[in-house]
């Protein structure tokens, strides 16, 4: 575990250009002021611009200085910096390497209309990179980290949708080569998928042949999960490696951590992330558990991060997200800080910057809660 982790944790994620708007020093002082110990600041989001003067980055947007002066400031007021990195989305680099788009099923049998979100135009997406299969795609990844890691020495480095879409997604030709590589049955892999979901989808097929312990599903599951342990661990090792004080950290779709088992199902089949192996690879594990989003009570805050804590066995930090988006009220914010603090948290981070920043209210009853 990092030798910075000091102390309870108080952080909050900002997309760059809500610093960038708001004054990236004047933003970083406030946040100080409210009591925040940690900033989660995104440098490389879905759009794939960098928020630093790169020499290597496809796209560089026109505030390229955020990271620069961020990271001048937040040594200065002693704020822990951490680096935030999407992974599997980057649609700069998709529009020079379209091929890298991942493949979702067919919607139907036979049929050669694929998934796409929500359209069903084609094959491969043109927003998410089949980033565990991709080794140029791996290799300019890592190249971007190597350079913020190098030039501005960042507390941390934060990984976000490191995780696949769902699982109509990861189908394209390395998977089913794999896949037949291990003896597999994919023909029945396939038609088990389309029928959970494709065009006619159950949404439950898949998950109930898991449960039910189908060898050839439960083989598919494992291996997706093992694709984005190496990825992350291939990350975690190159950090270490540069700088080994540097705090790893990713944040996690809640499902995980959750105490029912067919929930923790749902995250490992989805999207591939098992969390014994965030805790086994980061120092910090970031459940994302906005709680309103899911349509839950704030109680399940308690229950995720419980959960979380025995999984994580003391090998890696735990540090709830909490919901301030979609017109939350501030004393529910609060409290489900509270709940996440008299349940074990090792810290709490906040999304996001702009929600927090533009309601006086918020800013009022969490500089009070933070301090």
């Amino acid at each position: 575990m990092s030798e910075n982790l000091q102390g309870y944790v108080k952080g909050i994620w900002s997309w760059s250009s809500s610093l960038s708007e708001y004054g990236v020093e004047k933003a970083i002082k406030d946040s100080k002021e409210m009591g925040f110990t940690d900033l989660f600041l995104l440098v490389k989001g879905t759009t794939g611009k960098v928020y630093w003067p790169s020499k290597i980055a496809i796209s560089v947007s026109k505030n390229n200085v955020v990271l620069p002066k961020a990271s001048e400031i937040c040594k200065k007021l002693n704020i822990r910096l951490h680096a935030w990195f999407i992974v599997s989305q980057d649609r700069s680099y998709l529009q020079l390497n379209p091929s890298s788009g991942m493949w979702g099923i067919p919607l139907e049998e036979l049929s050669h209309e694929y998934r796409l979100g929500e359209h069903t135009c084609f094959r491969v997406s043109t927003s998410v990179i089949d980033f565990t299969t991709d080794q140029n795609y791996k290799e300019y990844l890592f190249s971007l980290i190597k350079e913020v890691v190098n030039d501005y020495e960042p507390e941390g480095i934060h990984l976000d949708y490191i995780r696949y879409p769902n699982g109509a997604w990861g189908w394209g030709p390395s998977q089913i080569h794999k896949l037949r590589t291990f003896g597999l049955d994919v023909e029945k892999l396939l038609k088990k998928a389309i029928q959970t979901w494709g065009r006619n989808e159950d949404g439950r097929g898949f998950l109930d042949a898991f449960e039910h312990g189908d060898p050839d599903v439960l083989k598919w599951t494992e291996l997706r999960a093992n694709d984005i342990k190496d990825f992350t661990q291939a990350i975690s090792q190159l950090i270490k490696n540069m700088r080994n004080s540097t705090t790893f950290s990713a944040a996690l779709i809640p499902e995980g951590g959750d105490p029912n088992p067919s929930e923790r199902n749902f995250a490992l089949i989805h999207c591939g992330q098992r969390y014994q192996d965030f805790a086994e690879l980061c120092d910090l594990m970031l459940p994302m558990a906005y709680h309103q989003d899911f349509n839950r009570s704030n109680s399940w805050i308690e229950d995720i991060t419980k959960t979380t804590h025995k999984i994580a066995m003391g090998k890696s930090r735990v540090v709830i997200g909490i919901q301030a988006h979609n017109n939350i009220r501030a004393h529910e914010v609060v409290e489900t800080i509270k709940i996440a603090q008299n349940s074990g948290a090792d810290g709490v981070c906040i999304f996001a910057f702009h929600e927090v920043f533009k309601n006086e209210e918020m800013r009022f009853f969490l500089s009070r809660c933070m301090n």
